[in-house]
């Protein structure tokens, strides 16, 4: 499968939004609504839930963020 350059550029796009947007700063950043956020954003996404949740994850690490993975109830089967 070939990547995406544009899509892969969305999807870093949506992430940083998302994580911008999760208030407050002390709170973990929650995998299960990320994903939901990035599969109503970009439903057309063709990464696994999985591979979505591992580039929320180190994103939010980098920017020095915690991370609750829960993300057992989302949307899209891989």
């Amino acid at each position: 499968m070939r990547k995406d350059p544009s899509m892969e550029g969305a999807i870093r796009k949506v992430i940083d939004q998302y994580l911008e947007s999760w208030q407050p700063a002390n709170v973990p950043v929650s995998t299960g609504q990320a994903l939901i956020t990035i599969r109503a954003a970009l439903p057309d996404c063709s990464l696994s839930d999985d591979d979505l949740m591992k580039l929320v994850a180190a994103t939010a690490i980098r920017k020095g963020r915690n991370v609750a993975f829960d993300n057992s109830g989302a949307s899209k089967a891989s």
